[in-house]
């Protein structure tokens, strides 16, 4: 027997088989079990929802001899004959390829026979919206009148292109997106039917990229069993053509520090993987998004999203690293991008372009880049204010130690100074520069944090790293596990020794006063010094 489709295999034979759709078949099955049978129903929704599943099972159960509840028994005469598609009692027609007036004129013709078998004769009329106008003129008396036996029953996408006048002689059914969760659980029941196996986040990222459509996701799955029994991350990925979470932060990032650089370089590695622009940027919005909402609603974002709680901290982490105009700006590039790239003859380019502007905002000059820099500057005014608060201290100790160790220090001589050479023959100095060529080769983004900032020495196997007067978002990101791990492993092929790594925020030693300079240097370079005056309070 020849292969059939997964949605074809999974298509719902009853109501209690539909997913979602409640109030759609909750009313449905009443109409069945109470034989209040309208003669004109209109089913609409977007693709994959369930419509012409929902229509051939009405006309199924509207014809079964006893039915179960409001579902076809399955078993009498005309069940089987309607499942084996061998009755003429239902006549499904698609509307795209049969949208003239002759043809409905045909079917006016054919109304006026009664059932072979059944009660109803049933006309299941798929995308009905592509009817010619003439067509709907044609259609109309018999929709509004038609014989005691018929059920027509309309299926779209678009209904707002149907005629008022056929809008009205129906009764109308919307279906709603199918909820990724359900659709996932849906696609557990295919995989183990198919004698496979997945990951939960596996089939989570597939029932979120079919978009609330059951049809598009079993198409998902059918192409990854395609390539293989066992469904993994990766394997779903390279079917959608689309970016791991971890490469979309590390873009995100890059992007947020204006670093162009490690930008267009991650951009060559997505293309060189063969990855679409339009896909990337599609994926670029949801993400962006998807902090936006973390921006805004941080303690709903796990429900909102369906997302575990470390996913969700994940992203309250990197939006709290940015401002909400700065969000939508970067948001409305890349959505202006997926327009853009439907007539692109270079797609690289217009990605590129846009994310370029997303580097380089500080040199636009319209309103929406302005509110960004102002929102921006706010947010570094609140830093720092915060930081004078809590007092920039414990500086003078730092500065003893120093000076102590110029005098006596006899133990102090003992212990590895960056003068003493590692197992490779390098000095620390030396071992420090040649770990940042290895990180500029094996990450761009890491190595363009480390130039944020300052090497200021090595104890024994522990480099430290510090980082300049106002970015201490930096250190913050250098110090988190999988950035850490990376410097560690380039010190330690660098040294020849397993070695550590710590940044450290700038400050230690300064006065209050040097806060306040950096933040008018600042000013200075955002606004241009001859348009910053400062001006002393006085006391």
């Amino acid at each position: 027997m020849a292969y059939q489709a997964l949605y074809r295999q999974w298509r719902p034979v009853d109501f209690s088989s539909m997913v979602s759709q409640e109030a759609v078949v909750s009313t449905l099955r009443n109409q069945i079990t109470t034989g209040r049978i309208a003669h004109a129903y209109l089913f609409c929704g977007s693709r994959g929802t369930g419509k012409t599943s929902t229509a051939k099972i009405m006309a199924r159960a509207i014809n079964c001899e006893s039915p179960v509840n409001g579902d076809p028994c399955g078993r009498c005469e005309s069940c089987r004959r309607l499942l084996g598609e061998e009755s003429m009692d239902v006549m499904e027609i698609d509307a795209a390829s049969n949208n003239g007036v002759d043809e409905i004129r045909d079917l006016r013709e054919t109304v006026k026979y009664p059932p072979q078998h059944g009660k109803f004769k049933v006309y299941i009329i798929d995308e009905v919206h592509m009817l010619s106008a003439s067509a709907f003129n044609a259609l109309l008396k018999t929709l509004e009148e038609p014989p005691a036996h018929v059920v027509f029953i309309l299926a779209t996408t678009e209904p707002q292109k149907l005629p008022a006048t056929i809008l009205s002689r129906c009764q109308r059914f919307d279906f709603g997106r199918i909820p990724a969760g359900q659709i996932a659980g849906r696609l557990r029941q295919a995989v183990e039917g198919a004698g496979g196996t997945a990951t939960d986040s596996a089939l989570n990222m597939i029932a979120r990229a079919a978009e609330g459509g059951m049809r598009d996701a079993l198409s998902i799955l059918d192409m990854c069993l395609g390539y293989q029994n066992d469904v993994t991350d990766d394997l779903v990925r390279s079917v959608l053509g689309t970016s791991d979470r971890g490469f979309l932060f590390r873009f995100t990032d890059a992007l947020e520090f204006e670093d162009a650089s490690t930008v267009m370089a991650m951009i060559d590695e997505l293309m060189r993987a063969g990855r679409e622009p339009m896909v990337f940027a599609k994926d670029m919005s949801q993400h962006l998004r998807a902090l936006l909402m973390a921006k805004t609603c941080p303690d709903d974002l796990a429900s909102l999203l369906d997302l575990t709680a470390e996913a969700a901290e994940e992203y309250v982490g990197q939006s709290e690293e940015m401002t909400v105009t700065r969000m939508m700006k970067m948001l409305e590039l890349f959505m202006s991008v997926e327009t853009e790239l439907r007539w692109a003859s270079s797609p690289r380019i217009v990605l590129e372009n846009a994310a370029l502007k997303c580097c380089l905002r500080t040199q636009e000059v319209d309103a929406a880049a302005l509110n960004d820099r102002i929102a921006q500057l706010e947010k570094q005014v609140a830093d720092l204010t915060e930081k004078l608060k809590n007092g920039v201290v414990a500086a003078a100790p730092a500065k003893k130690e120093k000076a102590s160790d110029a005098k006596p220090a006899p133990k102090k001589a003992d212990v590895p100074k960056p003068k003493v050479l590692t197992p490779t023959g390098r000095s620390t100095d030396e071992t420090w520069k040649e770990a940042l060529n290895l990180l500029k080769k094996t990450d761009p983004g890491v190595h363009s944090f480390l130039t944020q900032g300052r090497y200021i020495g090595c104890d024994g196997t522990l480099y430290r790293w510090e980082a300049a007067a106002g970015m201490d978002f930096f250190a913050t990101a250098l110090n988190k596990e999988d950035k850490r791990q990376a410097v560690c492993k380039a010190l330690t092929e660098a040294a020849g020794v397993e070695s550590r790594f710590e940044a450290v925020t700038a400050g230690a030693g300064q006065k209050q006063d040097d806060g306040d300079d950096a933040f008018v240097a600042q000013l200075e370079q955002t606004f241009g010094k001859a348009n910053t005056m400062v001006q002393e309070d006085a006391k």
